[in-house]
């Protein structure tokens, strides 16, 4: 059966100096342990707080804006349409451009 979130029904999960983390979908909102989604919004040259990737990979993908993100020291630039794989237990940030930096990521949580 289809689910469809409004934005009305998302909230801001996190927040930073320059950045937000927006929850879309989780067990809560759509009513099943299978996924989350979550919006990232970091204003110009904003940078995100560092993370830690649970027990599953998971997909990032950049909307709009451009930036960076660190994974495990390692730097990687991000641009329109990039997408970014990131396994297991990686170590990541987000830094962004002069542009901001807007990415959606999702996976599946872990058990």
């Amino acid at each position: 059966m289809p689910i469809i979130v409004n934005p009305e029904q998302t909230n801001v999960t996190r927040r930073g100096d320059g950045w937000q983390e927006i929850t879309l979908a989780d067990a809560q909102t759509i009513g099943a342990p299978a996924m989350v989604a979550r919006r990232w919004r970091l204003e110009p040259r904003a940078q995100g707080p560092e993370l830690i990737q649970g027990e599953t990979d998971q997909l990032l993908y950049v909307i709009r804006g451009n930036g960076q993100a660190i994974v495990d020291g390692q730097t990687f630039p991000l641009n329109d349409e990039s997408v970014l794989w990131l396994e297991a237990d990686e170590h990541y940030r987000f830094i962004a451009g002069p542009d901001g930096l807007e990415i959606l990521q999702g996976y599946a949580p872990g058990e």
